[in-house]
């Protein structure tokens, strides 16, 4: 039988090519960008492999799509595709995602706001637009302790990178098995003991139905005055309004927060005017070719696909992640 490869994961001419020859007996239709919707429902309606970013799935679509054997998503996180597609969850398409992909890119991104807020970038920033010549205070990040929320991929580079640095390493994930490298691993529910001792909590945790407002005001009031919060997850794993109440109130140092309960973030949100958050526009997975990274994945399980091989990545529907 013909594969159909439905792709609107946008391509260069040489991607392109580049999965074109990779099954050439299937038929492969590119679709990114501004493509007609009734065209859209054709190709899923024949298509036994979804390569895409994930908004182009409907219900209806999925519902029509009577040959889907597999969907690729191109981004780590699927909490948004199953929002919109609940019947996803028992369809028997198998669904697979980029985790890991950009772990290394995303621990960047953390160290960078660590880095900003330990060594004061920001205030030096606001003395050199003033021409002022002075020194500010700054800490080490060598001796203080991390809390990382969510030990997947991303969590796990994260600790890495922090043991590197000379750093003291917790960690809270669903199953509280042991991690080598991590002096404490904790289950959700005392997630408490790992936030009041640590100068830093860095938030990796995907976005569930548990983990919904994980840190939320409790948690927020147990993490000491001197810490700093970095969420690189979901904006929805932490209770926006709680911690704006915190910031404000500096009932915690102040935070580094790439992702947030809504996005685009109004130009109106309460966090643009606070002196104790860096904001950036959920790029921390950003890379210098993550188009490039994302096919060599997808062409990897293709092969896999194929050959009736256990595929990369795939997704427990129920559980989201």
């Amino acid at each position: 039988m013909t594969i159909e490869i439905l792709c609107t994961v946008p391509l260069t001419p040489a991607q392109a090519q580049r999965l074109a020859a990779e099954v050439p007996e299937a038929r492969l239709r590119l679709l990114a960008g501004r493509v007609p919707p009734e065209e859209l429902d054709r190709a899923f309606a024949v298509a036994s492999v979804a390569f895409l970013f994930g908004r182009e799935l409907t219900p209806e679509r999925l519902a029509a799509a009577r040959n889907l054997r597999w969907i690729q998503c191109a981004y780590a996180g699927v909490d948004a595709m199953l929002a919109a597609v609940p019947q996803l969850r028992d369809h028997p398409v198998i669904l697979t995602n980029a985790r890991g992909m950009h772990a290394a890119t995303i621990a960047d991104h953390v160290f960078m706001f660590m880095l900003a807020w330990a060594r004061n970038l920001p205030g030096y920033l606001d003395q050199q637009r003033r021409a002022q010549w002075r020194r500010l205070p700054t800490r080490e990040l060598a001796g203080e302790t991390l809390a990382v929320v969510g030990l997947g991929a991303i969590g796990r580079e994260v600790a890495r990178r922090a043991r590197a640095f000379g750093m003291r390493v917790l960690a809270c994930r669903r199953n509280p098995e042991p991690e080598e490298g991590i002096e404490l691993v904790v289950g959700p529910g005392e997630i408490r003991r790992i936030l009041e001792p640590a100068q830093w909590v860095v938030v990796s945790a995907a976005l569930t139905a548990e983990t919904r407002h994980l840190i939320g005001r409790d948690e927020l009031a147990a993490m000491r005055p001197d810490a700093f919060l970095i969420n690189i997850a979901r904006g929805a794993v932490v209770d926006e309004e709680a911690l704006v109440e915190a910031l404000r109130a500096r009932r915690i140092a102040g935070a580094g927060l790439d992702v947030f309960a809504e996005e685009p973030l109004p130009p109106h949100h309460p966090l643009w005017g606070l002196d104790n958050v860096l904001i950036t526009p959920h790029n921390a997975g950003a890379m210098r070719d993550y188009t490039g990274a994302a096919l060599e994945l997808f062409l990897d399980n293709l092969r896999r696909f194929r050959q009736g091989r256990p595929l990369r990545n795939v997704v427990d529907k129920a559980r989201g992640y």
